[in-house]
């Protein structure tokens, strides 16, 4: 074996992680041998088995944990290192998908160049930075120095490690901030998870990447400063994919993994009709499902035969509707289209039988005390969509990116941040920190007391007491 790829924890899934699969077939295409191994899912079962499970998850946040888990912890890094090294290789490479991966990698370097000192040890994946579109690999840095890795790579993964191996450090992408883009998606190898154990997972389905980055424009996003270009799969290609690895591995439900299943429309009611026709005529266990995040437009855009191959494809769609306020949705986040467009969509879910996921961000910088009362009544108002077909709503408290436009237009909207993303006032607007918390609270109740299953993230509310200097 040439190379161990494996998916490090932290993240916060019980879904199987798709890159240890896509770059041991990348590599496994110019004649590497390797394996794939995604030990988040292992640590993540371990971890819910675990009587205390949230001070172990607050370990992999924060590195902080009473002394009497002193023991537990360190199990749990062994067991990561042992599951690491019983496989000899001389490369190892770490994928670590979030931020939240950086700790437990950190232990676990540490402990495989105890037992494997003249093994290589590379990382790499969006979690190496804080944030996607950060400017810096301070922790890339750091690690090197500390001689916990030998090298680190950025962004597309798919041709930086084929170069790795081949002893190219020179490549565009390894060791530096900048990285060379895959020219054509349709080109990569399908994933392949020989090596996985989904009998580990709590839901059966495989990932799937059909597109990277997006055709919209938020200020608020990051995913478009890191990929500048929309690149997208042709149905053809993914349809061939999907019927390959559902054979294979007998699991017919796909995660795709995007920014937007719907950016080229083309290509995905192309797509939709594709699985459509496939399952017409099967029994339910033997066709073909999908979920994916899903932009709304205006409806002439998405008509009835195309929300009629959604039915029959077993579509669910991720809408990321933000904010219901028309001026900070259209004039600021940058989303083209209006509140009935809205409401269209669900009506047409809700005719049609499609799940949604409603995404939302919650107090965003410019909305007004006025425009909270008004994201809460517009629940109220529409309580005929909870459960169907709103399956969930999502409730995420306003964060400022880094590198984003909003964070480039935080002068302009006379915002102050302190030392995290969730944690800013607008000077402008007389809305506390404490005021913006306390509304998150509020609308998921709403929200709730309107019939939706809400799924709040919580997490900035952790930080109630930061302060701003005066």
């Amino acid at each position: 074996m040439d190379i161990l790829i494996c998916a490090v924890p932290y993240v916060e899934t019980e879904e199987a992680i798709m890159a240890p699969a896509l770059l041991k077939a990348a590599v496994q295409r110019h004649g590497f041998k390797a394996k794939a191994l995604d030990l988040n899912i292992e640590v993540v079962n371990r971890a819910e088995e675990h009587p205390r499970k949230d001070e172990i998850y607050e370990f992999f946040y924060s590195q902080s944990y009473p002394l009497s888990l002193t023991d537990d912890i360190a199990d749990i890094i062994d067991y990561c290192v042992d599951r690491i090294c019983q496989h000899d290789a001389p490369v190892y490479a770490l994928s670590l998908l979030t931020y939240s991966c950086q700790i437990l990698t950190r232990w676990i370097c540490a402990g495989i160049r105890q037992r494997k000192p003249d093994a290589k040890i590379v990382v790499g994946g969006s979690g190496i930075k804080k944030f996607v579109a950060e400017i810096h690999v301070n922790y890339c840095t750091t690690m090197r120095k500390m001689n916990l890795i030998d090298d680190f790579i950025s962004g597309d993964g798919e041709l930086a490690l084929v170069e790795y191996l081949r002893g190219n450090k020179e490549y565009l992408g390894i060791n530096t901030l900048d990285w060379t883009r895959i020219p054509d998606l349709n080109d990569n190898p399908y994933p392949d998870y020989d090596d996985y154990d989904f009998s580990q997972y709590s839901k059966k389905e495989l990932p799937l990447n059909d597109s990277r980055g997006c055709v919209r424009d938020c200020e608020f996003c990051d995913i478009i400063e890191h990929w500048k270009k929309y690149q997208y799969r042709y149905a053809d290609n993914i349809f061939a994919e999907m019927l390959y690895q559902s054979e294979k591995y007998e699991i017919k439900h796909f995660a795709l993994r995007n920014s937007l299943v719907n950016g080229n429309m083309r290509e995905f009611t192309k797509l939709v009709k594709l699985i459509a026709d496939y399952n017409r005529d099967k029994e339910r266990r033997n066709q073909i499902s999908w979920a994916g995040y899903f932009i709304i437009r205006d409806i002439k855009h998405h008509k009835p035969e195309l929300w009629e191959h959604m039915r029959d494809s077993n579509g669910e769609i991720w809408v990321g509707v933000e904010s219901v306020i028309p001026k900070v949705r259209m004039e600021q986040m940058g989303k083209g289209f209006e509140n009935q467009a809205i409401d269209d969509h669900l009506e047409h879910a809700k005719q049609y039988n499609i799940p949604i996921l409603l995404l939302m961000i919650v107090a965003y910088p410019t909305e007004t005390l006025e425009d909270f009362e008004y994201t809460k009544q517009w629940f109220r108002d529409r309580s005929r969509y909870a459960r169907d077909p709103v399956f969930a709503v999502l409730l995420s408290l306003a964060s400022i990116l880094p590198e984003t436009q909003l964070a480039r237009k935080s002068k302009i909207y006379g915002i102050k941040q302190g030392d995290l993303p969730g944690i800013w006032i607008n000077q402008n607007l007389n809305i506390t920190v404490e005021d913006r918390k306390q509304y998150l609270k509020e609308l998921d109740q709403v929200v709730r007391d309107s019939g939706f299953v809400t799924n709040t993230n919580y997490e900035t509310l952790k930080h109630s007491n930061d302060e701003f200097d005066s």
